[in-house]
């Protein structure tokens, strides 16, 4: 009986052992690949500017990099071509502000600024076709009090989900043209740390959101941190399909000036995370590094892919670090922000 009652013990023991949760996210990912292979890549650095992002289809190539009055830059993907500048930054009615966000969806750039509260949507085919500034629309400007945004996708021309901060608690919220609260929903990770107040936990929350490219999914995560979800919109409601919450932000609330000024502080042991994601039909593809925030740039060679249910399917290794990604799931291309030698941008092409 005891020689039993040891043996059920030590299987349960190993049990146990076997389903210990991952300390990191790396032991998640069944496989893991080294890119080196690389494609030629036509687009010439003397086109670029500080690049702080970029974006792209099976077609079209988007870089996000201000200079002189536009914030963005159209390329052939194919050819190298520059086929325009767009994105006028002003404040008048079909202009943006300085650091405007931005995504692609079905050949059309939908941007998003925090400070004007707009959104605007620029065709990718009319640029093509030598329209100035790619004729953009502006799809709203939200007014909703308690609510602090930072990031924005679409569900259409007149639905509108957004990563942030609402009634100083939820991470997300759904709403109208006419600025209806339609859903909200999602704790932040600090949501009950009483040393953050709404504005410092707003911005401890901040992070990077990727909508799939044809369903009404998304993906967000909080910078520096190892936190990562993912959702789905049904009948314009918010649901979690997954979340995965490794590591949140190591950052304090700080208020000065009299409580008029309002930041967080990282400290030595900040890391810097998740640094984007990049979304696919199939997959999204973050960009991670578990490098602290003092000690290395913000800038990584691992890729983590995930399916849009959150199951880690596998880990790219780059042979060097990369600032941004984009990938062209169809033609197995993913673009990398690189610098070169002289310090100036530089984009290059791996072989998927």
């Amino acid at each position: 009986m005891n020689r039993f009652l040891w043996g059920v013990l030590y299987i349960v023991f190993l049990s146990a052992c076997n389903n210990k949760p991952p300390q990191t996210i790396g032991e998640l990912f069944p496989e893991t690949f080294s890119l080196n292979q690389r494609k030629e890549c036509l687009i010439s650095e003397d086109s670029l500017g500080r690049v702080e992002g970029i974006a792209c289809d099976e077609e079209n190539l988007v870089v996000f990099d201000t200079r002189s009055i536009q914030c963005f830059t159209l390329f052939d993907q194919q050819s190298g071509r520059q086929i325009g500048r767009f994105g006028n930054i002003g404040q008048g009615p079909l202009e943006i502000m300085f650091g405007s966000s931005g995504y692609l969806e079905k050949k059309c750039l939908v941007t998003y600024n925090d400070q004007s509260r707009i959104v605007m949507k620029y065709s990718l085919d009319s640029l093509r076709s030598g329209v100035v500034d790619g004729a953009p629309t502006r799809l709203t400007k939200h007014k909703i009090s308690n609510a602090l945004i930072s990031r924005l996708i679409t569900i259409n021309d007149s639905i509108f989900v957004v990563g942030g901060m609402y009634e100083a608690r939820y991470q997300h919220l759904i709403f109208d043209a006419n600025n209806r609260v339609l859903d909200y929903g999602i704790d932040v990770y600090n949501a009950a740390d009483s040393s953050f107040n709404a504005i410092t936990r707003y911005l401890s929350n901040q992070g990077c959101m990727a909508k799939h490219p044809y369903k009404n999914e998304f993906a967000y995560s909080v910078n520096f941190s190892s936190n990562l979800d993912f959702f789905e919109i049904v009948d314009n409601k918010i649901k979690l399909k997954k979340t995965m919450r490794l590591g949140n932000p190591i950052c304090e609330s700080v208020v000065e000036d009299g409580g008029q000024l309002f930041s967080t502080r990282l400290t030595k042991e900040s890391i810097h995370g998740f640094i984007e994601v990049c979304p696919t039909p199939k997959y999204l593809y973050a960009l991670y590094s578990a490098g602290k925030i003092y000690e290395v740039q913000r800038k990584s060679k691992t890729v983590f892919v995930f399916d849009w249910d959150g199951n880690p399917i596998k880990e790219l290794l780059l042979d060097m670090d990369v600032f941004h990604i984009a990938v062209n799931e169809k033609d197995k291309k993913m673009f990398a922000v690189v610098k070169n030698e002289e310090g100036g941008f530089n984009i290059i092409c791996y072989v998927l």
